[in-house]
């Protein structure tokens, strides 16, 4: 019954993000996520009291994601650098391609309509890239007089940015590609030697790595 439960609530919680994902938080309606579930409106309710509830849910599921993210990023960059520019592209397909990414972002930017504490988002991003661009200054590969935490700031507003211009426009199909025209301008900025290609390289392995390596939350991993 528990294994059960998880499942359902798991279910539940999908279905919620397809609906926020493409109605918003104000269009959705309870209805619109028990029928996308496919189950009973008890078996909805049991988990989730209210829409409000639903959409914090999604939020921080989709929060809770991002640490072993960033840390088989990390793991297999060769550098703090490799490693900053390798996340964004790894967020950025995530925004475009997992819907509980897609639903959390936009209700993120929403949560004001959302009668309910929200995550705050861009924070934790901050500090993430703040720790990493000072590991970079410490490996030498950042250009004097840069501050971390300028730096950090300045890249989180870009990318949030720029994905949203995006999706937007083209739906973020095209998100790699306005990603590599932001690189291609920004490494020239921040780093003491701007070699893009060869950052582009990196990057590219850095991505094959971290998606050759199993998943051990996966239940077919063993």
């Amino acid at each position: 019954m528990q294994q059960r439960a998880v499942l359902t609530r798991s279910r539940v919680l999908i279905a919620a993000a397809e609906v926020f994902a493409r109605t918003g938080f104000l269009a959705a309606s309870m209805n619109d996520i028990v029928e996308a579930a496919g189950v009973t409106k008890g078996a909805v309710y049991f988990h989730f009291p209210s829409k409000e509830a639903l959409a914090v849910a999604v939020v921080e599921e989709q929060f809770a994601q991002w640490p072993p993210v960033v840390e088989g990023i990390i793991q297999h960059s060769p550098d703090a650098l490799t490693g900053i520019v390798a996340l964004t592209y790894e967020v950025g397909s995530r925004f475009r391609d997992d819907i509980l990414t897609t639903a959390g972002v936009r209700l993120s930017f929403e949560r004001e309509l959302v009668n309910a504490a929200m995550p705050t988002p861009f924070v934790g991003w901050v500090a993430i890239l703040q720790e990493l661009f000072a590991q970079a200054r410490r490996e030498g590969q950042l250009r004097p007089g840069l501050v971390p935490g300028a730096t950090a700031r300045a890249l989180v507003g870009s990318f949030f940015g720029i994905q949203h211009v995006s999706e937007i426009l083209t739906n973020r199909v095209d998100l790699e590609t306005r990603l590599d025209e932001f690189w291609k301008v920004f490494l020239v900025g921040v780093a003491v030697d701007p070699d893009w290609s060869a950052t582009q390289r990196a990057v590219r392995r850095v991505r094959a790595a971290v998606r050759r390596t199993p998943d051990a939350a996966d239940p077919d991993f063993d």
